[in-house]
């Protein structure tokens, strides 16, 4: 449990910094963040979404995929995708290379159990460290 809490903190502080970082939207952009973590947090937990190796979330099972977690997921990585392009301005790159960046930081902060694809695309669910 403290591993998990530990690992909820350390994502949103990248989330937070990634926002504060911007500076576009700020304070939306966090409110609509922490807003919509406790259910997406849900649809990893159950398996139903997962994290892509371009930074953004994919539905991974049927099962979970109502309109309305259609919705909350497409609004997540619209925020993303506003992020990854104005950090991509900020450091002269493109926003396909920060969401990679962004991708591999997700990978690391990831619970145990959650899906996540790696840079040749294979799916897999992240290991419980040891």
């Amino acid at each position: 449990m403290k591993s998990k809490l530990k690992a909820i903190a350390v994502f949103m502080a990248g989330m937070f910094m990634l926002a504060i970082f911007v500076q576009a939207e700020s304070a939306e952009l966090k409110a609509r963040f922490l807003e919509r973590k406790p259910l997406l947090d849900k649809m990893k937990d159950l398996g139903w979404i997962g994290e892509n190796n371009l930074g953004f979330l994919v539905f991974r099972a049927a099962t979970g995929k109502s309109e309305d977690n259609e919705k909350v997921v497409q609004a997540e990585n619209e925020d993303r995708g506003t992020v990854y392009a104005e950090i991509a301005v900020k450091v002269n790159t493109s926003a396909e290379e920060v969401g990679k960046r962004r991708a591999v930081q997700i990978a690391k902060l990831a619970a145990p159990g959650h899906w996540l694809q790696d840079e040749a695309g294979n799916w897999y669910q992240k290991e419980p460290q040891t």
